[in-house]
């Protein structure tokens, strides 16, 4: 298993899923750049709290296995924190247009917090790992994905 694909897909399972979507028609006096954000911060600890409980039904962890998963799923939550951070700050996706640099410093703001999100999931599932069946190992990596129907599961991307 590819654990490197396992750990950007449970960031996604976070934040990700609203990059890949079209951002939102205006509301009247609403700017869209705050609706992409409140989307993509929106029930952050929820949709994890659910894909971790769909994963652990199908990963199915033993007595003795107990315990590495509950420090597993506490570490995933955990790994949410730098996305959080922003999403409390109220950091918008995109700056408004025409000002390439702050367009960039946004983006490495987000791309940064992603990556440190990235960095704390995959220490989990490497410490999860050595706990784990080969089939258990297969079944967190096929629950975990951001993939559904459309979405080829690794990076969120539609099918062509």
């Amino acid at each position: 298993m590819n654990r490197h694909i396992l750990a950007l897909c449970l960031v996604a399972a976070t934040a990700l899923p609203a990059f890949a979507q079209t951002p939102p028609a205006p509301d009247a006096g609403r700017d869209p750049r705050r609706q992409m954000t409140e989307r993509v911060c929106r029930d952050v600890d929820a949709r994890l709290a659910a894909r971790l409980a769909y994963a652990e039904v199908k990963v199915n962890p033993t007595d003795a296995q107990r315990g590495a998963w509950t420090e597993f799923a506490a570490a995933a939550r955990a790994s949410a924190t730098p996305m959080k951070q922003l999403c409390a700050a109220g950091a918008p996706l995109t700056p408004p247009a025409g000002d390439l640099a702050a367009q960039l410093a946004t983006r490495e703001r987000w791309m940064s917090a992603m990556l440190d999100t990235t960095r704390q999931m995959r220490a989990a599932v490497e410490k999860l790992q050595p706990a784990l069946t080969d089939e258990q190992k297969t079944a967190l990596a096929e629950n975990m994905r951001t993939g559904g129907p459309g979405r080829d599961g690794h990076r969120g991307h539609r099918r062509g």
